[in-house]
């Protein structure tokens, strides 16, 4: 149990047989209200699914160095104000396609916490709202570092 990204916090990492190859799996979703835009009982929600394989590069006893390729999915709602008075939205979506070098320090025998950098290969899919429309696909590269205050975190049940 623990998440390797905050988009999607509630995960799982699984380590194959060897326990030098694992397989990440995590969910995220938030829900925020379309009060702002006029619509106090409407909700816009977003959603986030984390994969990757982090590949032990390096171990010492109570240090891991691994090497993380992934995929982050995001989709969120936004309000389409091409029609201010009905609630109609559109959904935005993110992928990411990631490599990480990531240290997994163990505080504890079945506790560790993890922190990474990396580059990512991001294409972005703006929601269609508004007037002109929007471009379509967006695709950047760019680095990555997850800084303390995003410190991911794992407590291993079968270790």
């Amino acid at each position: 149990m623990g998440f390797h990204d905050t988009a999607a916090p509630l995960g799982v990492r699984w380590w194959l047989a060897s326990q030098k190859v694992g397989i990440d799996l995590g969910l995220g979703f938030h829900s925020d209200d379309a009060a702002s835009s006029g619509f106090p009982d409407e909700k816009l929600t977003g959603w986030a699914v984390d994969a990757g394989v982090p590949i032990v590069v390096k171990s010492w006893p109570r240090v891991h160095v691994l090497f993380r390729p992934g995929l982050l999915y995001q989709s969120q709602q936004v309000e389409n104000p091409a029609t201010p008075a009905v609630f109609d939205t559109e959904n935005a979506k993110d992928l990411f396609i990631t490599g990480e070098i990531e240290g997994e320090g163990f505080i504890l025998e079945n506790f560790s916490v993890s922190a990474s950098v990396g580059l990512a290969y991001e294409s972005f899919n703006p929601a269609d709202v508004g007037s002109p429309p929007f471009p379509g696909n967006e695709t950047f590269f760019t680095t990555l570092g997850n800084n303390f205050t995003e410190v991911g975190f794992h407590l291993y049940f079968l270790h």
